[in-house]
């Protein structure tokens, strides 16, 4: 089956546009024919390959279109990354009390809400875009801690699901018009940062008599909390928040950590005046590719050094290694212990250990086994989280 899927992509058509290769890709899956849009940069992959970033449409959507109208591939070019234009699979659902069949990705909004008759043969979307990513990995110079997903309305609820059954393999998402469905909700593989928008005017959330979110003072924390307390449970989060605002955007950033939570940020922008829609800097003056990808950009350097500190350095290597990995304390002047912290993929602390500030710490590769992992350091205030891979 890997020859299969290796060939496919290596035999599928491409052609020149804007100096970018656009690679039309079909393989089949679990009795499906799936389909997928990767455009490469025009420029040669910057030091430790290319990062990833997909982009999910919504219902009625397919890769063509956001393809089209995202901005994602033109910001790809620019900044020199691999994007992907995915399409999911067409769906019996019930929305407003009709039956309709069109293309959604399978999370909570098809299966919460299914048509009469027999059961639908649901696929799995979210071993789909797992499997692109390996598929382009293998295929092309691509740097695997920064793979990245982007969605709209449906394809937002599907980078929400990705949030709890993707977090080992994307390392942040971003989104609009849509929320965390109730029967996606659990407790994530990796807690990985996202952020979600919604706009004011978005007929997705106005419920007679709103005709418009509330958008004065922190009123929409109330009218929106089922969603947003759904989500900050699923990130180890307290409702506390940093907010900061502009005339046209409300942005409330959930930092703090559950008391013995290894949590991930979330942020929820609220847009004054924006509709259903993705926006791209023509149709909304917010360009979300390009604050996204600086959002995603950000998420990878917090990970890789200190959240709360920026003289509390860190550096783990190799990375990712086959065998031990080694861990310096830098600029850790204090004189006292440092305490270090191992957790796997699915949050399970599996070392716990002080050491003096000077020490050199080697991780044994045959104690904790393949995985990716989760290293939190403390000093005094200082803090830092790191990710490593064993393989």
């Amino acid at each position: 089956m890997k020859r299969i899927y290796t060939l496919t992509l290596l035999l599928f058509t491409f052609f020149q546009l804007f100096s970018q290769r656009r690679y039309d890709v079909r393989f089949p899956l679990d009795g499906h024919m799936r389909e997928c849009i990767i455009v490469q940069p025009s420029t040669p992959p910057p030091p430790g390959g290319y990062p990833i970033v997909y982009m999910l449409h919504g219902t009625s959507g397919d890769g063509e279109k956001f393809y089209n109208i995202s901005g994602w591939k033109e910001l790809g070019e620019a900044e020199n990354f691999i994007t992907v234009f995915p399409s999911s699979l067409s769906w019996c659902y019930v929305e407003d009390g009709i039956e309709k069949h069109n293309t959604r990705w399978v999370n909570g909004t098809v299966t919460e809400s299914p048509c009469s008759g027999a059961p639908q043969d649901y696929v799995d979307d979210v071993k789909f875009l797992k499997l692109l990513a390996k598929l382009i990995s293998d295929s092309l110079p691509v740097n695997r801690s920064m793979i990245f997903a982007c969605g709209f309305s449906n394809g937002c609820s599907m980078i929400h699901k990705l949030s709890v059954d993707a977090g080992d393999v994307f390392a942040a998402l971003a989104g609009s018009s849509s929320v965390l469905s109730q029967s996606d909700s659990a407790r994530p593989i990796v807690r990985i940062p996202l952020w979600t928008m919604v706009g004011s005017l978005d007929d997705l959330f106005l419920v007679p008599p709103f005709t418009e979110l509330p958008f004065g003072g922190d009123s929409i924390l109330g009218y929106l909390q089922t969603y947003i307390r759904r989500t900050l449970g699923c990130q180890g989060l307290e409702e506390s928040f940093v907010k900061v605002q502009t005339d046209s955007l409300h942005t409330y950033q959930f930092l703090a950590n559950k008391p013995g939570e290894v949590a991930a940020p979330y942020l929820f922008t609220l847009a004054r005046g924006m509709e259903h829609e993705f926006p791209n800097g023509t149709n909304y003056f917010f360009n979300g590719p390009r604050r996204f990808w600086e959002f995603f950009k950000k998420s990878v350097t917090v990970a890789n050094s200190s959240i709360n500190n920026g003289k509390a350095e860190v550096r783990i290597y190799p990375n990712p290694s086959k065998d031990d990995v080694f861990v310096d304390f830098l600029n850790f002047t204090d004189k006292s212990p440092i305490q270090i912290m191992i957790f796997n993929s699915i949050g399970q602390s599996l070392y716990c250990k002080k050491l003096a500030p000077t020490a050199v710490l080697q991780i044994s590769r045959i104690e904790l086994g393949e995985g990716l992992y989760f290293m939190q350091i403390h000093q005094g205030l200082k803090k830092s989280t790191q990710r490593f891979i064993l393989h």
